[in-house]
């Protein structure tokens, strides 16, 4: 089952930086530091004073150090509440 990884709050090993932005958003190229993050899991990144969800569709882990990892991200919106 997915898990949700809160990135809205970044710290030390806890953090990414976006390397590519793709059809205005809708990709997100990225990398970072944190353990756990699989394909099909969401990660929750800052959006000013809001979030925004993107879910992971490929995540490679770096050797050294082992919780930096390179990821695709695809834009997830929440569903709206009726």
């Amino acid at each position: 089952m997915p898990e949700t990884h809160y990135y809205t709050a970044r710290y030390w090993g806890h953090d990414y930086a976006i390397d590519e932005v793709v059809n205005d958003g809708q990709v997100l190229k990225a990398f970072g530091w944190g353990v756990g993050l699989q394909v099909d899991d969401y990660l929750l990144l800052a959006n000013g004073n809001k979030s925004t969800r993107y879910r992971v569709s490929a995540i490679a882990y770096y050797p050294d150090p082992s919780d930096m990892w390179r990821a695709t991200l695809a834009f997830a919106p929440r569903g709206t509440v009726s």
